[in-house]
């Protein structure tokens, strides 16, 4: 039916029929009536948050997962992290400090603005920003330039107002030498380890292993497996109908002519003194004066390379200044138009920009170069037959769906596009039954058919460079293995859990045995009662792994409830499946000295956490106040 209307949009009865189809979609509200109420993800006084705005935090918030996770993020991983409901919370506390920056009239000016621009790292190429690699490094993480600089006005916006809010919050010198000593305090302990592993007599007998078979069917179920028929078009299948002339490389060549041109481009180097863009102008002029120094080293014979490794302030001194090779865009334009109007070998005198005061040396020049039509044509034809191939194939995919869409059975859509159907043996989730079979990316074949329902069509699914068609012949469900099958597995995990089990038991009785006097009795006689040994550990932090006890965060924590007093903890520690007793050896405060240098450092580590806690709570206090509403549709 699809496929019908499109083949025939000029006939007039079928433009009648859609013109009908229009009147009525517009009298029955298709496309307007409640288009307000679902563009609406949430509303914060009044203020909208739009779907599209959803819609891109929720796609940056996956991104980031992907760079995370890899391959590992699934739709399962995502609903689990509950990706959707932070992006609403995300727009909510953005709009939320939008209207308290209202209520506070704090702005971000341009040349605010402009100046954090010039300071991202990510956007300079040797210390100067690159505008290229400014929209390179946007285009890979799908934004615009406009969609960025509004990002980043708002980030500088709520900076301004986090500044504001945290004013005043400070912290005392006592307050900062408690936190110092508590942190920096060490201990060292003595201890008895049990290892499960030493238990050698402790294992699972035939009835034991029966039992947690019979009892436990669920943990010794089969995978899921699905079996599916399916249909491949791939672009080499149409390799013959594929010619591409002389004309159409000629017209791409001719179209797209900055592909084909290598910008005028300049080698230098440069030396840079640093002068801040808002600086008075006494600074601006000692800066000059101190570039015009280096200036007439320069001109004088000095070398260029040493004067930049001696006097240059910019990222690239180690290496004498050197930039490479550079377009006229690639710099911001004080700097690339005074090298642009200088000769090979010729020396600048300083040139302002926003980072300061440059002295640039030109070693080279290379005009502007255009690749000829012949040497480009081989490349431009495999280009435009790849592009042709992978269009004839999904159009040949696309014909196929129609079908579906029309209400065909599978077997109707194999007529329909002229293939033979394909049968995969049963296959699990990751999809390793399947190769071999051809298939571009087995796991991803996998996991797109263990999306759809029994015998349902699937989508046309891009795997590869391929386009395929599912139709799911049969969804097996998971069975009970046999007992046999998995009696040995079920031996070595029970007799582990046996083990440990008598691992944990044997060092609690070592402790209920030393009764309630077990600080009076020494670590050693415990041990020795009980034929082990007992070991020392090096000094640790409360926060940090007893040395040689992986994982004993917990351990030492413990360790620090002890003292003279009380020198035994009074209760079996488990760590990384070993079970310990033990007994304080030694504790360290940090000296007064230690304390006095780390005074400051330790004063702003705790400032920032105590401002980032109110500010918190400072948030969520605006959030309890504001009228915020949620439309759950949208997100469900």
């Amino acid at each position: 039916m699809l496929r019908y209307l499109r083949e025939n949009t000029g006939n007039w009865i079928i433009k009648f029929f859609l013109g009908i189809i229009v009147i009525v979609f517009v009298f029955l509200g298709v496309g307007s009536m409640n288009a307000d109420k679902h563009n609406k993800v949430a509303t914060v006084n009044d203020q909208v948050i739009t779907f599209s705005e959803y819609r891109d935090a929720y796609q940056h918030m996956i991104q980031r997962l992907q760079q995370q996770f890899g391959t590992s993020l699934d739709d399962e991983l995502i609903k689990s992290l509950n990706i959707k409901q932070h992006a609403v919370n995300s727009l909510i506390d953005q709009k939320v400090l939008e209207i308290e920056a209202q209520k506070l009239k704090i702005v971000v000016s341009d040349q605010e603005l402009k100046q954090d621009l010039l300071s991202v790292k990510a956007f300079q190429k040797d210390g100067v920003f690159n505008i290229d690699l400014y929209r390179r490094v946007l285009g890979q993480n799908s934004m615009t330039p406009e969609t960025f600089e509004a990002s980043q006005r708002n980030t500088i916006r709520n900076a301004k107002l986090q500044r504001m809010v945290i004013n005043g919050i400070t912290v005392g010198d006592q307050e900062a030498q408690a936190w110092y000593s508590f942190n920096n305090a060490k201990a060292s302990i003595d201890y008895i380890m049990i290892d499960p592993g030493t238990f050698s007599d402790v294992f699972a007998d035939e009835a034991q292993i029966r039992s947690q078979y019979d009892n436990h069917h669920d943990l010794y179920m089969s995978e899921p497996k699905r079996k599916v028929a399916f249909l491949v078009f791939a672009p080499g299948d149409f390799e013959a109908q594929v010619k591409i002339d002389e004309i159409s490389i000629r017209d791409f060549y001719n179209q797209n002519p900055t592909r084909f041109t290598t910008p005028e481009q300049v080698e230098a180097s440069h030396i840079l003194i640093k002068v801040d863009e808002n600086a008075d102008e006494q600074a601006v002029a000692k800066a000059k004066e101190e570039a015009l120094s280096v200036y007439e080293k320069a001109v004088k014979g000095v070398d260029f390379l040493e004067l930049a490794k001696a006097y240059s302030q910019g990222p690239s001194a180690a290496s004498g200044g050197y930039l490479g090779r550079f377009g006229r865009t690639s710099m911001v334009k004080p700097f690339s138009d005074a090298a642009f109007a200088m000769k090979a070998g010729d020396i600048s005198q300083p040139v302002r920009t926003g980072f300061g005061w440059h002295i640039i040396n030109v070693t080279d020049r290379t005009p502007e170069a255009v690749t000829p039509f012949e040497t480009a044509k081989v490349e431009i034809q495999k280009e435009l037959a790849a592009s042709r191939l992978q269009d004839l194939a999904y159009n040949k995919a696309e014909d196929a769906y129609d079908a579906v869409l029309d209400g065909d059975s599978f077997e109707q859509v194999v007529l329909v596009a002229a293939k033979q159907p394909v049968n995969t043996p049963a296959f699990t989730a990751m999809g390793t039954e399947l190769k071999g079979m051809g298939i571009s990316d087995p796991g991803e074949f996998a996991a797109a058919a263990f999306s759809l329902a029994d015998n349902e069509i699937s989508e046309i699914k891009k795997i590869g460079n391929n386009y395929y068609l599912m139709h799911v012949l049969e969804k097996i469900d998971p069975e009970l293995l046999a007992y046999e099958d998995v009696k040995n597995e079920i031996a070595v995990t029970l007799t582990a859990d046996l083990k440990k089990q008598a691992a944990k038991k044997a060092a609690e009785s070592m402790l209920q045995k030393a009764g309630k006097d077990v600080d009076a009795v020494s670590l050693e006689k415990i041990a020795a009662d009980n034929h082990f040994k007992v070991q020392a550990s090096k000094m640790f932090t409360r926060t940090e792994d007893i040395p040689g006890i992986a994982g004993s965060v917990a351990l030492a924590q413990a360790a620090f409830t002890l003292d003279e007093k009380n020198p035994v903890y009074k209760q079996v520690v488990e760590v990384s499946g070993k079970f310990y007793i033990i007994g304080l050896k030694e504790k360290q405060v940090p000296e007064a000295t230690a304390i006095a240098d780390n005074l400051d450092t330790v004063k702003l580590q705790l400032e920032t956490r105590k401002q980032q806690a109110y500010y918190s709570q400072w948030l969520a206090a605006r959030k309890e106040k504001a009228e915020i509403r949620i439309n759950t549709d949208i997100i469900n």
